[in-house]
């Protein structure tokens, strides 16, 4: 009876420790994150930004604050104290503890100061690069999640496509942008009609799967959406995913791909790709062959 009771327990514990283990399951960025004012130095923090639910991965709360009180509070909702693995391309960077504290500025909702004393881990130099809307020059972000799951199963890497998926992928382009403006060279305040070949459109950067997946990005010089009044901001550029039967569908746009890997242990991996648009920051998560999606964005001013 006695082993028996023990057997019971230790199953129910096993089980405990699994649901645990799922609700625990978080996604952040480690950031090197400028000061606010002139003078102030550069930290580096994690920002809090998806979890893993039973239904899939939800962003945190927080990034709709509509005033400085939501925002004052929005910090409560987040956990007080996480230990990160961090990573890039499928290793094992190193690990960090960051610890909860009040969001100050919209632009940091979701920060969280790492612990001093901790070596931090960083990949090559500072560059504006990775500044987005601030363009600031900072170090490139990381990955960084609650549990060990650093791998990358799928070995996203950067790769040359041929010419006949680049002719398929302009041709999506201008399905998704059949009609684009230009700004009026007679009078800048005003667009006209910018009638583009497929030729121009520029494949800027492409990845590939061994599973047969490719994401491109595709840029447009010129182009402005003929709804923008402000006349002159130009289009951000283009992603799109490529599937192994050669589908094409467009994913978004204003954002770089930060990394790939299999966060959740699923055996497949996520993409995280960084939100870099007019007054906008934040990040876009990838997952299920690219039929879900979620979005952590806040806004700078």
């Amino acid at each position: 009876m006695w082993v028996r009771t023990l057997t019971i327990l230790g199953l129910l514990s096993l089980t405990v420790a699994a649901g645990a283990s799922d609700d625990s399951l978080i996604l952040g960025v480690l950031e090197d994150v400028p000061g606010v004012y002139v003078g102030e130095p550069h930290i580096r923090a994690v920002r809090v930004v998806f979890r893993k639910t039973a239904s899939g991965w939800e962003v945190f709360p927080g990034t709709d604050c509509p005033n400085q009180d939501c925002l004052k509070t929005a910090d409560s909702k987040y956990p007080t104290q996480v230990d990160w693995t961090i990573a890039f391309d499928g290793r094992n960077l190193g690990q960090v503890r960051s610890t909860s504290k009040e969001f100050k500025f919209y632009s940091h909702v979701g920060l969280q100061q790492i612990e001093g004393g901790t070596p931090v881990p960083t990949i090559g130099e500072r560059s504006s690069a990775y500044g987005g809307y601030t363009e600031a020059s900072v170090f490139r972000p990381l990955i960084a999640v609650s549990q060990p799951h650093f791998k990358d199963p799928e070995v996203w890497k950067p790769a040359g496509l041929p010419p006949d998926l680049v002719g398929l992928l302009r041709q999506q382009f201008r399905r998704k942008f059949p009609k684009l403006c230009m700004t009026n060279k007679q009078d800048e305040t005003k667009l006209q009609a910018f009638p583009y070949h497929n030729e121009e459109v520029k494949l800027v950067k492409a990845y590939a799967s061994k599973t047969g997946w490719t994401i491109a990005q595709l840029h447009l010089d010129g182009a402005i959406d003929c709804q923008d009044v402000e006349a002159g901001f130009e289009i951000d550029d283009s992603w799109f995913a490529v599937d192994p039967g050669k589908s094409v569908q467009y994913i978004g746009a204003g954002m770089w791909l930060v990394d790939a890997g299999d966060y959740d242990n699923d055996g497949k991996s996520e993409l995280v790709f960084s939100i870099n648009r007019e007054n906008r920051g934040g990040y876009e998560l990838f997952y299920d062959d690219f039929k879900k999606h979620t979005v952590f964005e806040f806004s700078y001013h």
